[in-house]
């Protein structure tokens, strides 16, 4: 055998023998990759968790023109909430609570003194917000910020906007046991919600923007017209459509159950 065969030979059994170790490499790296596509895409087995118990139940149904004036007739109308709106007297009144800045037209905050919360999450710029009213009887200041957007504060608990609401925008079933609540969010459309009065105070007990969302497919924005007959039914108008001579509508009712 020639020298120049052998070495043909010896290339030839060295070639073959990387080939087949560089497969096998290939081959279990792709195992590994696999198994480790196996564990990302494994499903979570922690526990699920649990919902929070919903005490009242909302039911919301669309009505006729005809249903919603003839209920119309019982309508029970509320008395608004007692509120300041003079800036001397407001100022005297939450002195060392809040600090003001008189500028001239307007009443400008610097900084809030939260009578039992000394600090509260708040993403409100308050140098952008002015002072609309304050109501004593429910320890709530209301103001107006950016894009005329409603901004509140409960000064005893340090309770914010989505869970006080506007107090000029509530309307309260015929005992107060219930309220409608909104809020301006600066961009033509406000947030509803419920509220239910427990140990003298209001709670938030359900979010209307979705539950109508959820039941109408519609999207719930400017309301009118809204009243209680009795404490566990709500009538509002959804306004359709904006007319110089009268908005359109469609009218829902809205009934609470109390739940165990």
């Amino acid at each position: 055998m020639s020298i120049r065969y052998l070495k043909k030979v010896l290339i030839i059994i060295f070639l073959s023998t990387l080939a087949l170790s560089c497969d096998q490499n290939v081959t279990k790296n792709s195992g590994a990759l696999s198994k480790a596509r196996k564990v990302t895409a494994a499903p979570d087995r922690s526990e699920p968790l649990k919902s929070r118990p919903h005490p009242n139940k909302i039911a919301i149904e669309k009505i006729s023109s005809e249903e919603f004036h003839s209920a119309k007739q019982n309508a029970k109308v509320g008395k608004p909430l007692d509120k300041i709106t003079d800036f001397k007297i407001v100022q005297e009144k939450l002195s060392g609570i809040v600090e003001f800045e008189d500028q001239d037209n307007y009443l400008g905050i610097k900084k809030i003194n939260f009578r039992n919360s000394p600090s509260v999450n708040n993403e409100v710029d308050l140098s952008e917000c002015s002072f609309v009213a304050y109501f004593p009887g429910e320890d709530v200041l209301l103001l107006e910020c950016g894009h005329n957007m409603d901004v509140s504060f409960d000064l005893t608990t340090g309770q914010t906007t989505y869970e006080i609401g506007n107090p000029n925008l509530v309307t309260n079933s015929p005992s107060g046991k219930y309220r409608w609540n909104k809020v301006y969010e600066g961009q033509e459309c406000f947030h509803h919600f419920l509220q239910e009065k427990k140990n003298g105070s209001y709670k938030k007990i359900a979010e209307l923007n979705d539950s109508f969302e959820k039941n109408t497919g519609k999207w719930l924005c400017v309301v009118e017209q809204e009243f209680w007959p009795d404490d566990h039914t709500l009538f509002f108008g959804l306004v359709t459509k904006y007319k110089e001579g009268g908005n359109e509508y469609e009218f829902y009712s809205v009934k609470i159950t109390d739940g165990n």
